[in-house]
């Protein structure tokens, strides 16, 4: 039998794994991101605040004109996306100043980087798997 403290998962959740970044082609980099799991506290109050957000974008999109709804809402998407991937980096190893608008900015430049994040927050083994994998090339595997 499993003691309690089995389905502890807040800590190490919280904590994050170190992933390694590859360029768009493959390329082993330098760099590397911290992930939060997708049941970190950062990542629940940023979907909760997100949520909240895409409500208020929702009457603001039925107050504009009809031919710019489309845009707007596709773009108000992405952006939405990004921010909530950005909860999930705890850190980075840029040179840039770490700011969760700084991580947003670049998932949204990155977007492949923004679906390995999500990819990887998502993926529990990792984070509470016996011998978890603490990093990735980034890189898809053929």
């Amino acid at each position: 039998m499993t003691g309690i403290d089995a389905f502890k998962t807040r800590g190490r959740a919280n904590a994050g794994i170190r992933i390694n970044l590859a360029e768009p082609d493959g390329k082993p980099t330098e760099h590397w991101l911290q992930i939060r799991s997708v049941w970190s506290d950062e990542y629940q109050a940023a979907r909760s605040e997100l949520i909240r957000q895409a409500v208020e974008d929702g009457k603001r999109l039925a107050e504009a004109k009809e031919n710019e709804v489309q845009g707007l809402r596709r773009e108000a998407d992405r952006r939405r996306r990004a921010v909530a991937a950005a909860a999930l980096v705890a850190s980075w190893s840029f040179d840039l100043e770490f700011t969760p608008e700084a991580v947003a900015d670049f998932l949204l430049e990155a977007p492949q980087i923004l679906a390995h994040v999500e990819r990887i927050a998502e993926d529990d083994r990792r984070f509470f798997g016996k011998g978890s994998a603490s990093s990735s090339s980034g890189a898809k595997q053929s």
